[in-house]
């Protein structure tokens, strides 16, 4: 066992548990959100080791952010370079990086019309800024979201969050928004097995919503993930998205994109909402942005993100040059390596893997997604579908134990999260299978402490 006792592993993780501990005493618990003892000592392409000198395979990417594969070349020579140059100064003046990466996004984001750039920190404040430039733009008071969607922690975002507690909404001085039922086609309402015809009965609700109990012209916006992420990697059907697309351009709505999760070729694509065949107004970035340095970015129709005044979304930090100039490196290693299409690829081979497993058992009842965004479901059985979260718990934690790093999440915290880095080889991603493999039968055949549920602050 670990030399803490409320730790149920035997792994050697002694160096870790220190500064474990010191989280715990100084760092709010409203910010941490940990699954496992360890301290990150090391971390390049797919391979994350610890201080003990433990070694893992990585199938979380930070979030879905080190698409081009942890400590790139190419983004750690572009931000030691521009550090020898200058660290940062605020948008008083101008920087060669800022204005570089909003030509490049400009260029390669969906839309032929004329855009726009907002640079910031992270995905929650670009959507924050986003959804200001709607309400701005349209001088309209409500917002649309979705169910389990998630799109950051401000105060506006919390307030679009679906995935949050409602108590900690209702907290938020910003009540005008209103949820829609987003797709999910392994449990649709009415047990409708057919994508086509799930996607029709959502876009229905949608459209008796905003004929019968709000006037779709009264909304600003619309704020939609073209995957839920932290829903549980729910894939809408392409008819549900198009006839999302034409309700908000019915009533003059702003589409917002939310890509934080999905963009940069996570999904197969280099923006997943092209997987749909539709042009948002606005589409936001994030986490694979900056190559693992903090950037987002809002691009979108010029009238839209240059409604609101001068200074409306100025930040002192916002568009971090040094990290900027991280961000134009990742781009571009993401268009010359044409990781969208390595994607596609690895995902459908890992897909096919995963797939192994729901014919193997009985408890794996849905593996889904796009790309190298993928989500498994963890279930009591086929037939009833419930989900098993503290299966799914225990499945993660001996996967850890056995050298993988992998989480849950989705709306009843049951769906392996997997998300590696774009870079992985082959083997890695045999070799996580196993592991996975081995701890699902480790799980079900009850080889897992029941305590190892209690210990992790996991998704709920």
């Amino acid at each position: 066992m670990s030399i803490n006792p409320s730790i149920p592993t035997s792994k050697k993780i002694d160096k870790s548990l220190p500064i474990v501990e010191k989280y715990k005493k100084y760092m709010s618990q409203s910010q941490a959100f940990k699954y496992f003892p360890i301290v990150i000592a090391k971390a390049k392409n797919a391979r994350i080791w610890d201080l003990d000198g433990n070694e893992y395979i990585d199938f979380l990417a930070s979030a879905a952010s080190y698409n081009i594969g942890h400590s790139n070349d190419a983004v750690v020579k572009a931000v030691k370079q521009h550090l020898d140059k200058f660290i940062h100064y605020c948008l008083y003046l101008y920087h060669e990086p800022v204005a570089e990466l909003s030509e490049i996004l400009v260029k390669i984001t969906p839309g032929d019309y004329e855009k726009k750039v907002v640079i910031g920190l992270s995905g929650g404040d670009a959507n924050d800024t986003a959804l200001k430039a709607a309400l701005a733009y349209t001088r309209r008071p409500r917002i649309a979201s979705f169910t389990y969607s998630y799109h950051g922690t401000t105060a506006l975002d919390i307030a679009v969050g679906g995935s949050f507690d409602p108590d900690l909404r209702s907290t938020i001085p910003f009540h005008n928004v209103f949820f829609l039922e987003f797709p999910d086609t392994y449990r649709c309402v009415n047990n409708i097995e057919d994508p086509v015809q799930c996607g029709e009965e959502y876009l229905s609700m949608i459209d008796t919503f905003f004929k019968k109990k709000y006037a779709g012209e009264s909304f600003a916006a619309m704020i939609i993930e073209p995957v839920q992420g932290d829903g549980g990697v729910l894939v809408p059907p392409e008819n549900f998205m198009r006839g999302v697309r034409k309700i908000t351009q019915e009533y003059g709505m702003v589409l917002i994109d939310d890509e934080v999760q999905t963009g940069m070729g996570r999904t197969g694509k280099l923006f997943a909402i092209e997987h749909f065949n539709i042009t948002p107004d606005v589409i936001v970035l994030g986490k694979a942005l900056g190559g693992g340095m903090p950037v987002s970015a809002v691009v979108g129709r010029r009238e839209i993100v240059e409604s609101a005044p001068p200074q409306s979304f100025f930040a002192t930090s916002a568009a971090h040059a040094s990290s900027v100039a991280g961000a134009i490196a990742a781009v571009k290693y993401v268009l010359e390596n044409k990781l969208d299409e390595v994607a596609a690829e690895k995902g459908r081979y890992l897909a096919k893997r995963l797939g192994e497993l729901k014919e193997k058992y009985e408890v794996v009842g849905d593996v889904r997604g796009l790309g190298l965004m993928l989500g498994v479901d963890i279930v009591r059985d086929k037939k009833s579908k419930q989900p098993d979260r503290t299966l799914a718990l225990k499945i993660i934690w001996r996967a850890w134990e056995k050298g993988l790093i992998m989480m849950t999440y989705g709306k009843y915290g049951n769906v392996l999260r997997i998300a590696p880095p774009l870079t992985i080889p082959y083997e890695d991603m045999d070799r996580a299978v196993n592991i996975i493999d081995e701890s699902i039968k480790d799980a079900v055949e009850g080889r897992v402490p029941d305590n190892v549920v209690d210990y992790m602050a996991a998704w709920k």
